[in-house]
């Protein structure tokens, strides 16, 4: 780039010689509350997803009070987050407007994104939309991508940590044009874990087990963006990925183990009740899963009207779009004798038409279909040697999961604003479905007060309807030696049943001076969720089983938040939140002696498991001039949460200690290049006994599922971003 110079006698700036490039960077919060948008919204920006490594989305929300991740159980390493108290299967998660990781990708899908992909990611609590769909329960994540349109030509970013585990990211935009109309960027991630993490403190608790499994991973994308002089739109792209994970005990050799386990079940058919004196079982436990997930997408946008109001002072355009996706998702897995494999494939379309009365009134319509066929089989077997020795088989126990659905529904949302201060969006969808529900209405409202312009008060609800995947959302039960009670007539309700819930709430936002103009922003907001009609899992009711089974009881969750953003001085953020939940749940109540129902309908309200009742989180993130160098520590605190008890009902639970966390992180800059190092979980605080007879793992009170805390404990880390324009 060509220097301007200040002559001795003019004040005109002189150019020596051709601009060629200029690249502006502005300065942004890593965590935003919008004012502007009818839901109470969230947004990590591209500032926030560096401010720790994030080489996944799991990894994204350290910095968030309003969305918790967590680990399903202690062996197979997949990870869920946690939003208004309740599962991620409750939260829509969209790829840029469009819905994904449903199904039987959900236990993984949140190591299936690298954060690196990925320039922000709005959080938007309670329901929203109807456009997308009548799933969002408890929320909506909606990730945006680089794009196409990108200037950068070529992104890297290297990972290392201390147990020297790489990972590297790579993303190029490619423009055909010079205008950017045909333009496309290519992703790509890598990651494994190498034999000297396998050697090196991989099991810190000392239970004999990994403390998270060896993983070996490759993600590719493309995206392609064709844009024409009309106004038309055309965006498509495809994505694949394959994972294998290797779990269990330290010494489980995987070649040997998988001989040691097919030798096993051969001696066992359907009607086996015991097993021959010469029977040898597998000398140690191992768990693996391998998957394959692919999915391809087109969207089409065309603009159909464009109109200019000089009286009312706005202009807008009426469009058609459609999208159509498809998914292919591919699992085989095991756990000591158990066994889970499955596969789907789903395609939706979705065509949605806006139409603008005036710049203050809009209405969208549109219809929406979505078929999915999944087969799935689960297999738990338990053997175990009496007093003399002699192998026995206490369970032999097979399940097919099987789920064809057809889904067709169309969708109506109004959305108006009057005198520029209140907006309110209305919508209602109906759908049919042909497993068990058969018809859903979704009505939803929003409701946005500008008080003052910096004064927002926000309020919703409406229902919310989800199908619910009995084992793959519970995989956990699969690295137990817990019977597995899959009830399809449990309450007098199926299981396959769709769940339904209501989910209100609202927020009071404010923007106010504190030492500089308007650099302060507090928010609270309260959401109620309860339930019409939801899916059980708990290990409590019965002794040694895991129960799964539809409930109409008294489920409901409670959630409060309170949000604190400043920027005390220039370039110096702090962010603090607190969140806090009361949730309880429905469990049948058993006679301990019979081990049937106390009496008929019998039922106890306990405080809903393995959630904490409260997180705290303190960010404070100072940057020197040009960003050349930004400083980055995060403080959590974390609060109890119920453990589920061990013998019948409730009575053997007890809560998880309350405990901290500690993040922190340095980049510098230099030139095209940064240079980033930082540790996690600073204070090296982990859960002690994740595993429930670990020194026994195939008998039948082995048990992982009950995680409240960490299971890693300090980890060192460096990186390098580059970027090429």
């Amino acid at each position: 780039m060509a220097a301007g110079q200040n002559t001795a006698d003019s004040d005109t700036l002189q150019m020596s010689g051709a601009l060629d490039e200029i690249v502006i960077e502005s300065a942004v919060r890593g965590n935003q509350l919008s004012m502007s948008t009818i839901e109470k919204r969230e947004t990590i920006t591209s500032a926030g997803l560096k401010k720790m490594a994030c080489c996944t989305l799991a990894e994204s929300f350290e910095n968030s009070a309003s969305v918790s991740v967590g680990y399903d159980d202690a062996v197979s390493g997949t990870r869920q987050i946690k939003m208004l108290g309740l599962a991620g299967v409750y939260t829509q998660f969209l790829d840029e407007s469009r819905p994904f990781m449903r199904g039987l990708v959900s236990p993984y899908a949140l190591n299936y994104t690298p954060g690196d992909w990925l320039r922000s990611i709005q959080v938007s609590k309670g329901v929203t939309s109807v456009t997308a769909g009548h799933e969002a329960i408890t929320g909506q994540i909606n990730l945006e991508y680089r794009k196409p349109t990108d200037d950068e030509k070529l992104h890297v970013n290297l990972y290392l940590d201390d147990m020297l585990r790489p990972e590297i990211n790579l993303t190029s935009a490619i423009h055909f044009k010079e205008d950017k109309s045909l333009s496309t960027i290519i992703m790509a991630h890598g990651s494994l874990d190498t034999e000297w993490r396998e050697m090196r403190a991989m099991d810190k608790n000392h239970d004999g087990f990994r403390d998270l499994p060896r993983t070996r991973q490759l993600d590719i994308a493309n995206r392609w963006l064709w844009l024409a002089p009309n106004g038309m739109q055309l965006r498509w792209g495809a994505k694949f990925t394959t994972e294998d994970r290797l779990g269990g005990q330290l010494d489980f050799e995987q070649k040997q183990g998988e001989q040691e386990r097919e030798e096993v079940l051969r001696y066992i058919s359907d009607d086996t009740s015991s097993l021959p004196t010469s029977f040898r079982p597998m000398t140690s436990y191992g768990s693996r899963a391998t998957n394959h997930d692919a999915s391809t997408y087109l969207k089409a946008a065309m603009p159909l009207r464009h109109t200019v109001n000089d009286n009312e002072g706005g202009e807008w355009q009426d469009n058609v779009a459609l999208l159509v996706d498809w998914n292919h998702f591919d699992t085989r897995s095991y756990f000591g004798y158990n066994q889970y494999n499955a596969h789907e494939n789903s395609v939706s379309l979705n065509l949605r038409m806006d139409h603008y009365m005036a710049p203050h009134s809009s209405l969208a319509l549109g219809v929406q279909g979505r078929m999915g066929f999944m087969r799935g089989a689960a297999r738990k077997i338990t053997i175990s040697n009496n007093m003399n020795g002699t192998p026995t088989l206490l369970l032999n126990q097979q399940l097919d999961e099987r789920m064809d659905e057809r889904e067709a529904g169309v969708y109506a949302e109004w959305n108006h604003t009057l005198l520029n201060r209140l907006t309110m969006v209305a919508g209602l969808r109906a759908d049919y479905n042909d497993r068990v529900e058969k018809w859903m209405v979704t009505p939803r409202l929003h409701v946005k007060w500008d008080i003052t312009p910096h004064t927002i008060l926000r309020a919703s609800g409406g229902l919310g309807y989800r199908t619910p995947y009995a084992i793959i959302e519970n995989l956990g039960v699969m690295a137990t030696g817990y019977a597995l009670r899959l009830s399809q007539q449990a309450n007098g309700e199926d299981y396959r049943r769709m769940e339904k819930a209501l989910t209100t709430g609202g927020s009071l936002t404010q923007t106010f001076t504190l030492g500089r103009d308007y650099n302060t922003t507090i928010s609270l907001d309260y959401f109620r969720t309860y339930f019409y009609r939801s899916l059980i899992a708990s290990q409590e009711p019965w002794p040694l089983e895991f129960a799964i089974y539809s409930s109409s009881g008294k489920n409901y969750t409670n959630t409060w938040q309170l949000d604190f953003n400043w920027t005390p001085v220039e370039r110096f953020e702090v962010l603090a939140t607190m969140r806090y939940t009361h949730s309880r749940m429905e469990l049948p109540l058993i006679d301990t002696n019979l081990l049937v129902p106390a009496t008929p309908n019998a039922t106890q309200t306990v405080e809903r498991a393995l959630l904490s009742k409260f997180k705290g989180v303190l960010n404070l993130s100072y940057a020197t001039r040009f960003r050349i160098w930004v400083f980055d520590l995060t403080g959590q605190l974390n609060g109890p949460s119920r453990i589920p008890g061990l013998g019948y009902n409730t009575d053997g639970s007890y809560h998880s200690p309350t405990y901290g966390q500690l993040f922190a992180q340095v980049t510098h800059k230099m030139g095209r290049a940064e240079i980033y190092a930082g540790c996690e979980n600073i204070t090296d605080y982990r859960q002690k006994a994740p595993i429930v007879g670990a020194d026994t793992p195939f008998d039948t009170g082995f048990n992982s599922v009950n995680v409240w805390g960490p299971l890693m404990g300090r980890k060192f880390y460096v990186g390098m971003r580059w970027n090429l324009y």
